[in-house]
């Protein structure tokens, strides 16, 4: 049955884009509703996404948002059957080496295996494919997921319950800092769901306009599980008036060294197994000073290339963000209703490097 909630919950999925230089010329104005994407405006006006790219003079590749007015060009043709290629002018800078980085300890769970995990919310099947299936419905499709990518890696893989449990809000809420915290006890019962079936569980983090250092420490009853993780997401850290939704986000490299310290400590503490921490990216500026995160022996750091798009555009993304960065542990998130060429399983681990993490939403 599915929950009612008494919060809106926000959904906030970004298309990446190209930027060819394609001259054309002006005919109307669009303004960008919420919900659209480049290839639903292009084909709704009969031109293609590099016409629109170009006569807007998009420069960053990763997203539009509600309320931009973008020039509707008068040539183009109809929408492209496949994405253009991104071009290398785009590209950010590879981070430079770290020498504080360090290798994964024995305790390591990305070293021994993959992870594939199915990603949302239960109050919401917008948020995720975890929110559309039944309890027993998830863990089977976990386990045929699992499945698909022992075949296509030949390398162990355990599936995980991907649970945001911290959600950023359109809405400031009744302390100002847009999120909201889901009960508990649902969280609980889904990591009890996970551990009956031997898989893992990620507690996924929205700060909205709170911190690191206020958000993460409630969710230490389930932390300390040996076999609950963490993801933190960067596009809904907000600082001074942003707002979830309206504004893009952004985290510090001394928000996400504060929650590996923080999972480190409760590896020792508790005598735990490794502890995964992943950071969400999908454009440079969600990461300013990426260069600058540290690793821990006791944390396995994966770097997941987010947001939805065709597939030559995420492996591009994938290329900038995480083979040319080359973070400790790679992950990659599909889309399975809004990646137009959802990407195969052999697809997947044809990226270089492989991912260690995979994530449907």
């Amino acid at each position: 049955m599915r929950r009612s909630l008494p919060v809106s919950l926000l959904l906030a999925l970004l298309l990446l884009v190209s930027l060819p230089a394609l001259p054309v010329a002006a005919d109307t104005n669009y303004t960008v509703q919420p919900g659209d994407t480049l290839w639903s405006i292009a084909s709704e006006h009969d031109v293609t996404v590099e016409t629109v790219v170009a006569a807007n003079d998009i420069t960053n590749p990763d997203y539009i948002f509600s309320g931009q007015v973008l020039t509707i060009p008068t040539t183009g043709g109809s929408a492209p059957a496949s994405a253009p290629s991104a071009p290398p002018a785009a590209q950010p800078a590879p981070a430079t080496p770290d020498p504080r980085n360090v290798s994964a300890g024995p305790g390591s769970i990305l070293a021994k295996r993959m992870v594939v995990s199915y990603y949302g919310n239960p109050y919401s099947g917008l948020m995720g494919v975890l929110g559309q299936l039944s309890k027993d419905e998830l863990v089977a499709a976990l386990k045929r997921r699992a499945a698909q990518y022992e075949a296509a890696s030949g390398r162990p893989v355990q599936p995980a319950i991907h649970f945001i449990a911290t959600v950023a809000q359109a809405s400031a809420g009744s302390d100002g800092m847009y999120r909201a915290r889901m009960p508990l006890e649902v969280a609980q019962e889904y990591a009890q769901l996970a551990a009956n079936n031997d898989m893992l569980f990620i507690l996924d983090i929205q700060f909205g306009r709170s911190t690191a250092q206020a958000e993460i420490p409630p969710w230490l009853p389930l932390l300390k599980e040996p076999h609950v993780h963490l993801a933190i997401d960067p596009e809904f850290d907000m600082w001074g008036s942003e707002q979830p939704g309206a504004d893009l986000g952004h985290m510090m490299a001394y928000e996400v060294n504060y929650a590996s310290d923080y999972l480190s400590n409760l590896v020792a503490q508790y005598n735990l197994p490794n502890k995964m921490l992943i950071v969400h990216q999908f454009t440079a500026s969600m990461l300013p000073d990426k260069q600058n995160i540290q690793t821990n022996p006791n944390v396995d750091l994966v770097i997941d290339m987010d947001g939805f798009g065709y597939s030559s555009l995420k492996i591009q993304h994938y290329d900038w963000y995480v083979r040319d960065q080359a973070p400790q542990f790679a992950g990659i998130k599909l889309f399975l209703e809004h990646d137009p060429d959802l990407m195969t399983a052999a697809d997947v681990m044809g990226l270089t490097p492989p991912p260690d993490l995979v994530i449907y939403q």
